[in-house]
This record gives structure tokens, C-alpha cells and sequence, in this order.
């Protein structure tokens, strides 16, 4: 049995492993996809007060693309790295802290949830731990995104829905009081759930997925009362009836506003991938399988603590389901991310429950066997062997699945001659910044059409000399004529700066 001060020195250790994992060579990995996009709009609201997007290029706000609807998403996340920025250079590094303060701030929150679900300190520091080295968790701590702040405030949220729902209320406020015994529900968390919910869903919409799990455990919940004989009329029941009627009555009276959200959900889809990305963090799914089947039958069995079980399992699962067959979203890590604590809760659990079965149950050996047996695990369990591959959070090669976007336009800035033009997606314009060239932009989401082989004939007469770059997930924004006219009658540069999945072509005159 583990002290407090065993606790909290464990505890303090895994935090400050985990703050090394993820401010460590912080900025060495250029700025990759929608970074570009949070750097720019984080900037710009920095230097001007206003949602809008940032062009380095020229130093002033770029006001020749209709990046509104960009610029404000998550504007609350992107808020907090505008105020570093107006104390800091806008370096790769200060973009990404704020991301690093909420993963350091999410391996306490796991602790304290994974602690309060279980009854047990042991399996909150396990938690903790698989967190501090989870290959997803340093991956997104370490972006300019809102997906590490999703993390924790997703899972704070659920757990004051469970508190709401599920807890009963020991205070002394007799109204407080009156309102449990009458509704079985705990009014101490109504505005924490409020609140929350709404900086959630401020943070990203897939914070509407908590209605899909309150649902699912409410069924269930429904199922065992009438089991064992109770009443079909309950709070669960009453949930699900709010939440037709809430539905319906938004048809009516906000349609736009919940199309929103019903835009993104489509049956039946067959993004299967996300079975394997949610045991990305782990050396072998079927083993990772295998902890959360004990987790949950440790949780219910031996616990006893069946409504923290189905919580649990139906916040992981239900999520899970919904994004294989329900989203109708390009399927990424980034995407099911937020779901992976739940995860992590039920395989500590059955970490700790192994443990705990060998040291009952192995006559005659060590009771030093709770610990070998934890220490074997997390040192089989995890996916240690992504911390020494080529390409990885701390290291950026030329065989990366992106370009290192800094070296490519460094070079580029180097060797770009007075008049030259450029062709390129012009959101990255942080890597050429100062350059004050004439971009021709292309792509992205807002784009209606593809660079088309006339316009790229129409740029190249119309100036002497420039420069066409584009990485290989930019093939998708230009037309196949057009890579077979930059190949014909363009030179294709070849340099060491220049490696990996992108290509560099420039015409006219050469330095």
C-alpha cells in the first residue's frame, strides 16, 4: 500500500518526466499541416486583436484570402498561444507551449480521474504514466493545435457529467440536498458540466460525442433497472427523452446551427484504420486488448463499481464505434485522440489488477511480485521502439512523412533572385517570412478548383523568373498536366535542403 508521500513523490516524478518528454527539442520538427494555419491566425490575433491571418511574408495581415472561418476556430485554445507571442519571439517552440502546459496539466487530470473511477491511487499513477510516455499524447502536446487542450478538457467534462448524474450529494445545503433526494441527481456539478461544456465545445465540436456516450450508458443503464425490477421511468430514461425532444426542437428552431454538427455524422462508414490508431501507443493491440478486458472485470467484479465501470468503457467504445462507422471525417489520430484516457484508465486498471491476482494467488513467492509485475508490463506494454525509429517526434529526416518545410524555403530565400515569383500553398508563408516575393497561392479547403495547367502557362509568360514548391499532399489541389509542365519546362532543383516528399521547381533565370 503506497504512502501519501509515496504518491505524491511517484506522482511528482511522472510530471516531471512527462514536462521533459514534451518541452524537450521542442521546435527542432518544423511546423507540419494545419500548424501553418493556428501560427498564422494566433499572430495576427496578437498583433491586432482580431481573428484574422497573418502573412510573414510581407509583415501585416494577409488580406487577399477569405480565411475567416479558419482563423476563429478554436479560438479559445489559439487565445492562449496569442498571448505568449505577445511576450515572446513566434518561434516553433513558443507556439507549442501551450500545448505542453495542457499535456503537462492532463497527466494530473488522469491521475485524479483515473484514481476517482477505480478507488485506487496505484492505478491513477499508472495512468498517469501511460500518458507521460504515450506516443499520442507527446505527438499532439508537442503541435500547435487544440487537440492537447481537447484531451483534458473532454476528460474533465465527462467526469463531472458522471459526477452530476452519478454521485450523491453529502453536503449540508438543504436545498442542495432536496434537489438530490428528488431528482437523484448532484446539482454541485451543474455549473462545473456548464461551464466545461462549453469551453469544450468551444475547443471542438466533437465535444457533442458526450451525448452519444451519456445515451449509450443510459440504455444500459435502463436494460439492468428493469432487470432487476425496477422502474422503465428514471433519470436515465428521462436523459434520452430530453435529448429527442432537445434534438427535434433544434430541427425546428436552430437548423442551421445543428447542421453544424449532423453534417459530420453519416452511417455507416468504414473508417476502420481507427482500431488500430487507438493502439498506436502500444507494442501489441491484442495485449493492449487483453488489460482493458481485465480492467473492466477488476472495475465491475472485484470493485464492485459497476456504474464507474460502464462509464469508462462506454466513453472509450461508444467513441470509438461512432468514429469507425458514424464520422464522416478523413479518419486521424488527431480525431480520436481525446477518446484514448478512458483507454488508458481501464489498461492501467488491468495492469493493476494482474498485479494484484499474482500477489494473491503465487504462494511462496516474493510479495515483491505487485511490483516485478508492474514493472514487466510497462516494459512490455508500451511502444517503446517509436522512440528509436528514424523519424519521430525529436527527429526529422528526409524519409518523414512531411517535408521539413524550414529547410526548404530557407534554401529558397537563399537562392530566390530580386523579381522572382513563387507558386506555392501560400498558408506556409511563416518559412519565406521577410521575403516580400509575389506568391500565386493554391488549394486548401476554401479552393474551388485545382491549379490548372492555364494558370500556371499564364504565371510563367507573365514573369521571367520564379519558383513552383509543392509537397506531395498539395497533389491533390493541382491538375495532373501540371506536374508534367513543371517536369518538361521547368528545372527541377536537386540540393540537400531540398529531400523528402516535396519538389522544387523554378524557371528563368538561375543564381
Amino acid at each position: 500500500m503506497l504512502t501519501k508521500k509515496n504518491i505524491v513523490t511517484f506522482l511528482l516524478l511522472i510530471i516531471l518526466l512527462g514536462a521533459f518528454l514534451r518541452f524537450f527539442k521542442l521546435g527542432d520538427n518544423s511546423f507540419v499541416a494545419d500548424e501553418f494555419l493556428d501560427i498564422n491566425s494566433s499572430y495576427a490575433y496578437a498583433k491586432t486583436s482580431v481573428w484574422q491571418n497573418w502573412d510573414f511574408n510581407f509583415g501585416k495581415v494577409n488580406t487577399e484570402n477569405a480565411f475567416a472561418p479558419r482563423d476563429e476556430r478554436a479560438w479559445i485554445y489559439k487565445w492562449q498561444v496569442a498571448q505568449l507571442f505577445k511576450i515572446l519571439p513566434p518561434t516553433e517552440s513558443t507556439a507549442r507551449t501551450i500545448s505542453v502546459l495542457w499535456g503537462i496539466f492532463s497527466i494530473i487530470l488522469i491521475f485524479f480521474v483515473a484514481k476517482y473511477f477505480s478507488r485506487k491511487n496505484e492505478i491513477g499513477l499508472l495512468s498517469a504514466f501511460l500518458f507521460t510516455i504515450s506516443i499520442s499524447g507527446l505527438i499532439f502536446d508537442r503541435r500547435l493545435r487544440m487537440y492537447a487542450m481537447f484531451f483534458a478538457v473532454f476528460l474533465a467534462l465527462s467526469w463531472m457529467v458522471f459526477k452530476f448524474i452519478e454521485e450523491k450529494y453529502e453536503g449540508k445545503n438543504k436545498l442542495l440536498k432536496a434537489m438530490n433526494d428528488k431528482t437523484d441527481l448532484n446539482f454541485v456539478y451543474f455549473l462545473p458540466v456548464l461551464i466545461l461544456g462549453v469551453i469544450s465545445i468551444l475547443t471542438h465540436q466533437l465535444t457533442a460525442n458526450i451525448i452519444f456516450v451519456l445515451i449509450i450508458y443510459s440504455l444500459i443503464q435502463i436494460g439492468l433497472t428493469v432487470r432487476s425490477g425496477g422502474s422503465l421511468v428514471n433519470k436515465y430514461s428521462i436523459f434520452i427523452l430530453l435529448v429527442i425532444t432537445g434534438f427535434i426542437g433544434g430541427i425546428i428552431l436552430i437548423p442551421k446551427q445543428l447542421g453544424e454538427y449532423t453534417a459530420g455524422l453519416q452511417f455507416f462508414n468504414n473508417n476502420f484504420s481507427y482500431f488500430s490508431k487507438v493502439f498506436a501507443d502500444y507494442s501489441n493491440a491484442f495485449l493492449a486488448i487483453i488489460f482493458i478486458a481485465l480492467g473492466i472485470y477488476f472495475l465491475w467484479k472485484k470493485q464492485n463499481l459497476k456504474k464507474e465501470t460502464l462509464w469508462l468503457a462506454s466513453s472509450f467504445f461508444t467513441i470509438l464505434l461512432l468514429a469507425v462507422f458514424i464520422w464522416d471525417r478523413n479518419a486521424g489520430e488527431q480525431y480520436i485522440f481525446f477518446a484514448l484516457s478512458f483507454e488508458m484508465i481501464l489498461i492501467s486498471t488491468g495492469i493493476y489488477f494482474l498485479a494484484e491476482f499474482f500477489q494473491k494467488n503465487l504462494a511462496g513467492v516474493s510479495q515483491k511480485v505487485f511490483i516485478i509485475t508492474i514493472f514487466l508490463t510497462l516494459l512490455i506494454l508500451p511502444n517503446y521502439t517509436y522512440f528509436f525509429q528514424e523519424n519521430n517526434i525529436y527527429n526529422q529526416t528526409s524519409n518523414s512523412e512531411t517535408p521539413n518545410f524550414r529547410k526548404v524555403f530557407a534554401f529558397f530565400k537563399k537562392s530566390k533572385l530580386d523579381g522572382d515569383v513563387l507558386i506555392t500553398r501560400n498558408f506556409r508563408n511563416y518559412y519565406w517570412s521577410g521575403a516580400k516575393v509575389k506568391v500565386f497561392d493554391f488549394g486548401g479547403e476554401l479552393a474551388k478548383e485545382k491549379l490548372s495547367l492555364e494558370q500556371i502557362k499564364k504565371i510563367t509568360t507573365e514573369n521571367s523568373s520564379g519558383w513552383f514548391i509543392i509537397s506531395d499532399n498539395d497533389e491533390d489541389y493541382i491538375a495532373n498536366d501540371v506536374i508534367t509542365f513543371a517536369e518538361k519546362n521547368m528545372e527541377k532543383v536537386s540540393n540537400v535542403a531540398v529531400r523528402g516528399k516535396i519538389k522544387v521547381y523554378r524557371w528563368g533565370e538561375i543564381k
